[in-house]
């Protein structure tokens, strides 16, 4: 989704662009969310023996202009009406948001098309279809995103420092290129890609780079990851030029570290690709052992809080040590305990994958049983010194890291009771409606819709809460996205027990907003009646502990000012860890899902 960075003569532009449109009844039917929008390349020839093409596809606020305008949306499958050829030509296309950067699709295939929508749901494909590879793959691979700015880089699964064997089965040899271990793969001193150097193979020696796209659990089970080879365009006029995008499978070995890794022939994920163990070309991974960590990391006799312990999103802890893989500076990093916690902060020892090593300090808070948060001081020594957390307010800190809990011990109540609706501040012509799943009270949903025609969705989205938590006047809830991968943490505000604003505060939790000036005000419509817990209750303020919106920013909506300043961030190259920082607010998801299509008129 876009910054809520946005001018007001853009949003005006939006805003203008969808009355005009919209009161032509039936225009305003489908929309793709922003996740989905981009420009995109696929490949456009499928042939061992040919040269690999590629073609430009756009996915804009509704239509995607080379295969149709959006009709209607049924989960992931979408009907599009094509009627640039003189007659309709509808289809049906199942589309899977994979990645930041790459979308799954399948179609019956391009070359068939339908005159009405019955016979287009008629050939929607199934699961079942994908598994067994009988509907037509496209691979989209997002090269800009619609206004045309770059990407941001994506971390890599491949992490640390590996030796390697490597077999390419191009049918002109059986014996393996380069059989013994003496090549190594390594994601340093970039986490977002990584770099092979082949040596004493067949061919001579060899170095090749990818940078990491994505990767996801298939249909099928497997692992899949996307590539992008930044050297594909200088060499297009070789022969034959390279792929500029690969996808490949791999397994990681439980217990030894090993990685199984299988790259297919070209940018789809099925040719000349079976498994991690088959594919065009092979690789065993054999990580190298990490660096000894120092001493005062195996003397020390503690462990991290008993709570802390298991899988969170992106950080385990088991017993002393802890694993966190930094989504900001692509990096991963071991931390060891060197003495037991003292109100929360624990001197530790970290070393990244890289080998980079350091002191410093970590702040570790339970928010509840399915949600903590931690932070790392910058402030880092490359020696250990007694009493380093000893005096915290001395110390420059990140800003918090929020986890949740993926073993949950058990489920946590949304704190959303019954039917909420209210008008986007922001697009005032759109209307949101947030709901709970009162026989499953952990899960909630968010709808916005034309507030002319309810009938007219923009977007939907489901969550699943948690944890939460009050600090002073905010309470923050800390979700799951059901209907796509992701975490979002939510605050806000109760005015009373049918009035109450919330705002997207990102997903660490961003403090200092304001969810009362630049929240979504919300009211209550209809409780949960047919769950006597889940029934409206008299509304009496606890002292410390306010429901979760009393202070969450609603993710459509403009930015809030911040009242609580960050602090200086000093450099962290020596080795420290470098937590996510806060995501931006955002501006209106049903504004942002009709940006391109009517800017480019009313502009």
């Amino acid at each position: 989704m876009l910054s809520s960075q946005v001018s007001g003569q853009v949003t005006a532009c939006i805003l203008l662009g969808l009355l005009m449109t919209c009161f032509d009844p039936g225009s305003c039917v489908c929309y793709f969310s922003l996740e989905y929008q981009g420009v995109y390349a696929t490949q456009s020839i499928i042939s061992g023996g040919s040269t690999i093409q590629y073609l430009e596809v756009a996915i804009e606020a509704d239509s995607i202009p080379i295969w149709g305008n959006c009709h209607r949306r049924l989960g992931n499958n979408v009907i599009l009406y094509d009627t640039t050829g003189g007659t309709d030509c509808v289809r049906c296309f199942h589309l899977q948001f994979r990645s930041r950067h790459i979308l799954e699709v399948h179609n019956e295939g391009l070359e068939r098309c339908y005159t009405n929508e019955d016979a287009a749901l008629q050939t929607c494909p199934t699961l079942e279809d994908i598994r067994n590879r009988e509907t037509r793959e496209i691979m989209l691979y997002k090269t800009t995103t619609i206004e045309g700015q770059a990407l941001d880089p994506v971390y890599c699964p491949l992490n640390g420092r590996f030796r390697m064997t490597y077999n390419i089965n191009d049918g002109r040899e059986s014996a393996t290129e380069c059989p013994e271990p003496t090549s190594t793969l390594a994601n340093c001193p970039r986490g977002n890609a990584f770099t092979m150097d082949l040596h004493r193979c067949s061919f001579g020696d060899f170095s090749k780079s990818y940078e990491c796209l994505g990767d996801w659990e298939g249909t099928d089970g497997q692992r899949y990851l996307a590539l992008h080879d930044p050297t594909a365009l200088a060499a297009a006029d070789s022969d034959p030029p390279p792929p500029r995008f690969r996808c490949a499978m791999y397994k990681l070995e439980e217990g030894t570290g090993s990685i199984f890794l299988s790259l297919s022939y070209d940018s789809t994920c099925i040719n000349k690709l079976h498994s991690a163990w088959e594919g065009y070309e092979t690789l065993v991974l054999t990580p190298t052992p990490p660096k000894t960590p120092a001493s005062e990391a195996t003397a020390a006799n503690c462990q991290f809080p008993d709570w802390a312990q298991g899988q969170w999103e992106n950080l385990k802890v088991e017993g002393n040590q802890l694993t966190y893989t930094d989504l900001i500076s692509y990096k991963t990093y071991r931390a060891y305990c060197l003495e037991e916690e003292i109100a929360g902060l624990i001197p530790v020892y970290t070393q990244s994958q890289c080998g980079d090593e350091a002191f410093t300090c970590l702040a570790m808070q339970e928010r509840s049983s399915n949600v903590m948060e931690f932070q790392i001081s910058p402030d880092v020594k490359t020696k250990y010194e007694v009493g380093l957390c000893s005096s915290p307010a001395s110390l420059t800190w990140d800003a918090w890291v929020t986890q949740g809990r993926v073993d949950r011990f058990k489920q946590s109540p949304c704190p959303v009771a019954g039917e909420y609706t209210g008008v986007i501040p922001d697009a005032t012509i759109l209307c949101a409606k947030l709901y709970s799943d009162c026989n499953n009270p952990e899960i909630m949903f968010y709808t916005v819709f034309s507030c002319y025609n309810r009938s007219e969705v923009i977007e939907e989205r489901e969550y699943r809460c948690l944890g939460q938590w009050s600090e002073t006047t905010v309470t923050y809830t800390y979700t799951e996205r059901r209907d796509q991968a992701g975490y979002e943490c939510f605050a806000g505000v109760v005015v009373s027990d049918g009035e109450i604003y919330i705002m997207e505060a990102g997903v660490n939790c961003q403090r200092g907003l304001e969810a009362m000036s630049y929240g979504m005000k919300l009211v209550k419509q209809a409780p949960c009646l047919n769950d006597a817990a889940m029934a409206p209750r008299p509304y009496t303020p606890p002292p410390t502990h306010r429901p979760w919106w009393n202070d969450t920013r609603n993710p459509w909506t403009k930015k809030a000012s911040s009242t609580t300043p960050k602090p200086a961030r000093k450099d962290t190259s020596k080795g420290g860890v470098s937590p996510r920082a806060p995501t931006p607010i955002l501006i209106p998801v049903g504004v942002l899902a009709v940006l391109l299509v009517f800017c480019r008129v009313w502009a």
